[in-house]
């Protein structure tokens, strides 16, 4: 999957989301940090200083076709960092806007890229207002809240009898300690 040529949905997606969300992102300091097409995803992402804002795409079948907008803190290429670091804009916004209807984003295709991603970039703006100025309490409160639901991931490991036991595993065991 490391040279597969990105698709055209992919490529415009991309293409859209720097038209439309870097110039705002630009404002408040965060700068274009990293941008992967590929045939089935996208990733974007934009720093400033631990801060970081991070546009994700699929279109790989067995996962849906859908695209989040994520904030968070830290490393952004970490797994176990960005994946207990971060949450996406729609959990901020069941912070300030219980009643919000912000959810992922279904993948856009053709005429409906640009203003799908227009009303991606609005939400953003609105729900992610004080975390794009640098006051994290928003984003912390919604991350907790996050990752406390969850479970840390667990390893399956077989004995010499073909007999599974799972235990939790460690890392995530202490991410999820770390960040809810």
């Amino acid at each position: 999957m490391k040279n597969e040529k990105p698709s055209p949905e992919q490529k415009l997606f991309a293409k859209s989301v720097i038209k439309i969300i870097s110039p705002q992102l630009e404002q408040f300091k965060f700068k274009l940090h990293k941008k992967t097409v590929t045939k089935y995803s996208t990733t974007v992402i934009w720093r400033k200083g631990e801060q970081y804002i991070k546009v994700v795409s699929t279109t790989y079948p067995p996962d849906g076709l859908y695209y989040n907008v994520i904030l968070g803190e830290g490393d952004s290429d970490d797994f176990f960092e960005y994946d207990w670091n971060s949450c996406a804009i729609w959990a901020l916004a069941k912070i300030i806007a219980p009643k919000a209807k912000v959810f992922s984003y279904d993948f856009p295709f053709d005429d409906s890229v640009e203003s799908s991603v227009k009303a991606a970039n609005n939400d953003l703006l609105l729900y992610g207002e004080t975390f794009l100025k640098g006051d994290l309490t928003i984003f912390y409160k919604a991350r907790a809240k996050r990752n406390k639901k969850r479970q840390p991931y667990k390893i399956h490991t077989p004995d010499e009898n073909g007999v599974y036991t799972t235990k939790d595993d460690p890392i995530s065991t202490e991410k999820k300690k770390k960040y809810s």
